[in-house]
């Protein structure tokens, strides 16, 4: 699960402007809290015995930093230690939401000569004292800490270049403007971390498949295909095939390797109907759904006589969320009446049971049935956003 990361200047809330600071950061972590993200506080993740040195190198690698910059942080050790770490990864630029405080001065050309003027000088401070009285133990703990100096020392340019060319909303100001900009940008590289994501569509077992089955199996290989995530089947006829053909002809419009976007799983000494993508053999029986399973991170359900309902009961044993095509009748509508009596909240993401109940709608032509495929992946969007970022 993605996290954020609150980094930024505390043990200071005696003074009036380390009183705003903290007042600040309480409002924006109060923010992102009541939208259940994922969210890290030093003050609270600190615990007693727990490396500060270790929390400040899982800051460097998280997967965005609100950076609350103000005259303190820029001044201290532990702050500026962050800052480094943040700095080591080559997207971090992407990643960092700066804040700057009005005690900040880094938009002119004094105030970086004088922070930067400030690391220059405690390096040669503790270059100096190593030098004169620690040169005789290398692995002294004050050789560790002049090892961090220095590499603030060094890093510190980029830092203070980066925060003051890199254009933020300050939230003093126009809070849920930056929140909203903050969150944006999370969902926006949610889309991307679909690739890596994975759909396994089960359904009617034959060919002999009613057209609002048919018309849904063809509209959300489609849609599967366009929302860049990866397809799971079972390899049978019916809703496996149709479901596998139309999502290899987007896939390669996109011109994209099927092997790296399709799998199928089937018991040994079989093939899958459709003829394409990668294949991954099971031992029959109860394997065919727990091994299909172990590859999905969601299930969609498309009509069934049987087999189809046993893939929800697997998935709801593993803990795997499943949307069932309501309008698509047999398993898919038993399915749909069985989750909403027995709702389970943290499964479903932030979808509601109203938003879910939308899903019963009626499809009498190939155009309806993609309005109520829109609508199935809109949901499973939501819950995939909600395992990536949200906390349960």
């Amino acid at each position: 699960m993605n996290q954020i990361y609150i980094s930024y200047a505390w043990k200071d809330n005696k003074s009036e402007l380390g009183s705003q600071r903290e007042e600040l950061v309480d409002k924006i972590c109060e923010a992102l809290i009541s939208e259940r993200y994922n969210l890290i506080r030093d003050r609270n993740h600190l615990t007693l015995g727990k490396s500060i040195q270790s929390f400040m190198q899982e800051i460097g690698r998280g997967n965005y930093v609100i950076v609350v910059v103000s005259d303190k942080y820029l001044r201290s050790e532990y702050c500026m230690f962050e800052a480094v770490e943040i700095m080591k990864h080559k997207d971090y630029q992407q990643k960092v939401f700066p804040v700057v405080l009005q005690d900040a001065n880094v938009y002119t050309k004094e105030g970086k000569s004088e922070y930067i003027k400030y690391w220059e000088e405690q390096r040669e401070k503790i270059e100096k004292f190593i030098s004169d009285e620690l040169s005789y133990n290398e692995h002294s703990a004050m050789h560790n800490v002049a090892k961090k100096i220095r590499d603030i020392s060094v890093k510190f340019d980029e830092f203070i270049f980066f925060i003051a060319d890199k254009l933020s909303i300050d939230p003093n100001y126009k809070f849920n403007d930056f929140i909203n900009q903050l969150t944006d940008t999370i969902r926006n590289d949610a889309v991307q971390l679909r690739s890596k994501k994975s759909i396994l569509v089960a359904g009617t077992g034959n060919f002999n498949i009613p057209n609002e089955v048919n018309w849904c199996a063809q509209k959300l290989g489609e849609k599967i295909a366009e929302d860049n995530y990866n397809l799971i089947t079972g390899g049978w006829e019916g809703v496996d095939y149709v479901v596998a053909d139309k999502f290899a002809e987007k896939i390669a419009q996109k011109n994209l390797r099927l092997t790296d976007k399709l799998t199928h799983v089937v018991p040994q000494g079989k093939q899958p109907i459709f003829k394409g993508g990668n294949v991954e053999y099971t031992e029959p029986g109860i394997n065919e759904w727990l091994d299909c399973l172990r590859y999905s991170d969601l299930v969609i359900l498309v009509g069934g006589v049987g087999g189809t309902y046993e893939t929800y009961l697997y998935a709801k044993q593993e803990k795997i969320p499943v949307i069932p095509i309501v309008c698509t009748d047999g398993d898919a509508k038993k399915v749909f009446d069985e989750i909403l009596q027995n709702w389970d909240s943290k499964l479903m993401g932030n979808i509601s049971p109203e938003k879910f109940k939308s899903l019963n709608q009626y499809i009498n032509d190939a155009s309806t049935a993609e309005d109520v495929v829109n609508d199935v992946m809109d949901i499973v969007n939501e819950i995939i956003f909600a395992k990536i970022m949200l906390n349960p």
